[in-house]
Formats: C-alpha cells, sequence, structure tokens
C-alpha cells in the first residue's frame, strides 16, 4: 500500500477509534491525515511524472520541493479560471503560462480534487491551529469521505493533460513566469 491510501485508513480509524466519545486529539488527527493523505496523493503523482525512477531517491526528493502555500496558490488560481470560464468571463488566473496549456472550464473531477484539496487544507490547518474550535465525529467523517471522493476523481482523470499540467504546477507554476 501506498503512504497517502494508509494515511486516508489511519484518518478513518481515528475518526472511529473511541466508540462513544470521540477524543478531539483523534478527531483533529483524523482531519490531518486525511489533508496528508490528499497532499501526498498529489505530490506523488506529480513527482513520477516529472522525474525518473532512477535514480532511486531522485523521486522522494522531488517530492520534497512541493510547497504547502505554493500548492495552495495554484489551486485558487485553477478553481478561479474554472469558475470565471464556466460564467463566460475570461479567466485572469490562472497565469498566462499556465493558461496556455489548459482548457477551461476544467473537467468536473479535477475541478473536485482541487476543491477537495483547499478544503483539507483548511480544515487541517483549523485542526491543528484553531484550538477553540470543537470537532463532531460526523464532520469529520464527512472530510474524509470528501478526500476518498477526490481520490476516485483523481483516478478517474490523472492521465488527461488537464491532471498533468495540474500536478506539474503544483511543483513548477511559480518558476513559469520568470
Amino acid at each position: 500500500m501506498t503512504l497517502h491510501h494508509d494515511l486516508l485508513e489511519q484518518a478513518a480509524h481515528l475518526a472511529t477509534r473511541e466508540s462513544r466519545k470521540p477524543k478531539q486529539a483523534s478527531l483533529r488527527r483524523a482531519v490531518s491525515a486525511a489533508y496528508y493523505a490528499l497532499f501526498h496523493l498529489l505530490i506523488s503523482d506529480g513527482a513520477r511524472r516529472v522525474s525518473p525512477a532512477n535514480p532511486a531517491g531522485l523521486r522522494g526528493l522531488v517530492q520534497r520541493t512541493y510547497n504547502h502555500g505554493d500548492m495552495r496558490v495554484v489551486c485558487k488560481g485553477f478553481m478561479d479560471g474554472h469558475l470565471a470560464a464556466a460564467r463566460g468571463k475570461p479567466p485572469g488566473t490562472p497565469p498566462p503560462a499556465t493558461r496556455q496549456l489548459i482548457d477551461l472550464p476544467l473537467d468536473p473531477r479535477l475541478f473536485a480534487v482541487i476543491q477537495a484539496f483547499i478544503r483539507m487544507q483548511e480544515a487541517r490547518h483549523d485542526a491543528d491551529y484553531n484550538l477553540s474550535r470543537q470537532w463532531r465525529r460526523v464532520d469529520v467523517q464527512d472530510d474524509i469521505q470528501a478526500v476518498r471522493q477526490a481520490f476516485a476523481d483523481w483516478a478517474a482523470v490523472r492521465a488527461t493533460p488537464g491532471a498533468t499540467v495540474f500536478v506539474v504546477a503544483l511543483l513548477l507554476q511559480k518558476q513559469w513566469g520568470r
């Protein structure tokens, strides 16, 4: 099994660990594990596309160069461009170098993966840093289900040109404008 699948399995386990009254720590870690499951799914696929299998260890180094903040910017750009195109307006984002490589509006399944990534990144930040928020099991399970659906949507679109541009842009888009 891969790390991203293991993390998703761990998230589900943590969300149901205590049968009656779930501990906030379990629910918070479940949200975090679910986010990291989606994060690792995308970066492992992206690294596979931009680096060869040999020499051993190169893909791992490429994966380490993905940055959460840059990934958020790319996701927001793809999302904003998709929404503008869906409304018949000229997209202002993503940047021109990326826009030339993708068709807007996006495939709805790719758009759903992007939405899930943004949602889960915000939820993970809340789970890790917003100590005043009380988590409910049902909400955490909804988040985990959103990641499961993102896995399924990614499996359906990962071989498309739009998905390829997306996972490479997650890593390199910041450099394309130079």
